[in-house]
């Protein structure tokens, strides 16, 4: 196994449970110390929708030419950039965006019964709350936008609701201090939130403990080649592993192990912020997301956490203080009494690896070699359910 994020080490714990014997490869020290360090922490199993969208479209210039704090692309990126730039705009026709967010949604589904099949076996702590989840709407056109997904989310059997502004704050009494307008709300009473690098830290230790893996840390793999029948996994150290299966979840960096030999996946990597601060006098119980300013707020103990921008094209694991500071004041414009944001942290990065449709790359690519890897900003969302699809897709080919 190549990534020990929470894709990795949940990927790993279905194999092991499968009857592989498991190592985790990673070249951090620790697991969960990139995309799933500082994420937003909400579980959205019922609002994990496609980027790819009509909407966009029309936003494209504005985004190329970094007129929006929230999302900014460019024309110049890594290799292959260009070529998922332009699959991307096919998937922002009505017909694949609403068929990606379908694919999605039924991801999550799956994430959500393997996690509470995972906590009906094991006690875990990190934090799991339901708490639900609001997605504020600024705009009349934004409510007539989500009609039709939400028509087929209620026809998928997804509990979600279109709220009024009055509803709205009833539900979550600190929305009445937003600086900005609210047409209207979409709820999911059901999502959770949860500490993605706790779970995931005691997830690796679980699976170590019950079923024998074992965590190799503070090791790049370089490369991968084959022997005898065998997948070799060639280490910065010079060391080489050799297995029957080698599973790449190195999320934006898989194509470095996988191009090489001949698997290019259709992944770029996507810059997203983070920073929390001590609650203000208004903080939200509710999970919130301002779909004006694409940036999510979540109650973490005595901390505010907010997550948002994207960035992509030249993309770096650098905290830009000037968007940092945009972001802080998107959030503080969206909801001034939440956080004392003063007090805001240094902040963090996370590079998330987004494919075209927003749907991951899930199963076998070649003999020897599957992938889990693509799953953008749901990776915390949909990590148990991918991890189940590998596992059965692993089983059929051996």
């Amino acid at each position: 196994m190549i990534g020990g994020g929470v894709v990795g080490v949940t990927t790993a714990h279905a194999l092991a449970r499968s009857g592989w014997a498991v190592r985790v490869v990673d070249r951090c020290a620790e697991v969960a110390q990139e995309a799933s360090w500082g994420n937003g922490r909400q579980l959205s199993y019922s609002h994990a929708t496609a980027l790819a969208s009509p909407g966009l479209v029309r936003q494209m210039p504005g985004l190329l030419l970094g007129y929006s704090d929230a999302f900014r692309m460019t024309l110049h990126g890594r290799e292959g950039y260009l070529r998922w730039l332009a699959r991307f705009l096919t998937q922002c026709l009505p017909a694949p965006s609403k068929r990606n967010t379908l694919a999605i949604l039924r991801l999550a589904e799956e994430s959500r019964l393997a996690m509470d099949d995972l906590l009906a076996r094991h006690t875990i702590e990190f934090g799991r709350a339901t708490t639900g989840k609001l997605i504020v709407l600024t705009h009349q056109r934004e409510v007539e936008a989500a009609l039709p997904i939400l028509a087929a989310k209620r026809r998928a059997g997804l509990a979600q609701d279109l709220l009024s502004p009055d509803q709205a704050y009833e539900i979550e009494p600190a929305l009445v201090h937003s600086a900005d307008p609210i047409s209207g709300a979409l709820y999911a009473p059901g999502d959770e939130t949860g500490d993605c690098h706790a779970f995931t830290v005691a997830l690796m230790r679980l699976t170590e403990g019950r079923y024998g893996a074992r965590f190799i840390g503070g090791t790049k793999a370089t490369h991968l080649s084959r022997l005898k029948g065998k997948v070799g996994i060639g280490l910065e150290s010079g060391e080489f592993l050799h297995s029957d299966l080698v599973v790449v979840a190195s999320g934006h960096a898989a194509n470095d192990m996988l191009a090489p030999i001949g698997y290019r996946l259709p992944i770029q990597p996507m810059k997203g912020y983070s920073f929390t601060a001590p609650l203000g006098t208004a903080a939200p119980k509710v999970s919130i997301t301002s779909g004006k300013r694409r940036i999510v707020f979540t109650h973490c103990g005595d901390r505010m956490l907010v997550a948002g921008l994207a960035e992509m094209g030249r993309v770096d694991c650098r905290v830009d203080p000037q968007r940092l500071q945009a972001m802080i004041a998107s959030a503080r414009a969206a909801l001034p009494e939440a956080a004392l944001y003063s007090e805001a942290d240094q902040g963090w990065v996370g590079l998330r690896p987004m494919t075209p449709t927003s749907q991951p790359v899930i199963g076998m690519v070649g003999p020897g070699i599957a992938v889990n890897v693509g799953h953008g900003m749901l990776g915390w969302t949909l990590a148990m359910g991918a991890a189940e699809r590998l596992s059965r897709a692993v089983g059929e080919a051996f």
